[in-house]
């Protein structure tokens, strides 16, 4: 059988490829593509999580240095209040700047801290004070300002009661974390 190319025969075998090769262009869009894409992805997330894995693979000593950074910030950020180590830090400091402290108030219950995790607490405190010199209450608030676990001095005020007698107060700002076990009982 011989083919007879006429005008209907080259039309309709012009439309045929013009079929095949919108059928190939359509399923490399919409099928191929999208496959092609997806498989990209998975191949540059696997990259990233062997490079993670090779730079810093899950060894023991790794898990001892980073406790070990943790423990080196509970002088700064304990875990619970501790509030009576701090007493007696300011007890000590008192006596050594020759300052006597009438009374501590805890102001509240513990607040959360505004802007961070619920975990990270603050306790406000008033200290009531005397003293028979200015300089040694103000030697006390610049020796608690300057322990290395945070305290937040918002309120110093002091008088004069005699010739040889001061007294003074200020309120502090304590911060701590709680674990997550304390904050679900």
């Amino acid at each position: 059988m011989k083919l007879k190319w006429n005008r209907v025969s080259v039309i309709l075998a012009f439309l045929i490829g013009l079929v095949l090769i919108g059928i190939f262009v359509f399923g490399q869009v919409y099928f191929l593509n999208p496959i092609k894409e997806q498989a990209n992805l998975v191949e540059k997330m696997v990259e990233k999580q062997t490079n993670l894995k090779t730079n810093y693979p899950p060894e023991k000593s790794l898990l001892a240095d980073y406790r070990k950074e943790y423990e080196e910030t509970w002088s700064f950020l304990p875990e619970g209040e501790q509030v009576n180590q701090e007493m007696v830090v300011l007890e000590k400091l008192a006596a050594k700047e020759k300052v006597n402290i009438q009374q501590i108030v805890r102001v509240g219950e513990p607040l959360a801290i505004e802007g961070l995790d619920e975990r990270y607490k603050k306790t406000v405190y008033d200290v009531e004070l005397t003293s028979t010199t200015m300089e040694s209450i103000q030697n006390l608030v610049k020796e608690i300002e300057a322990l290395e676990r945070i305290w937040n001095i918002h309120y110093f005020g002091f008088e004069k009661l005699d010739e040889g007698s001061f007294t003074g107060t200020f309120t502090f700002e304590l911060f701590y974390h709680v674990s997550p076990s304390d904050l679900s009982d």
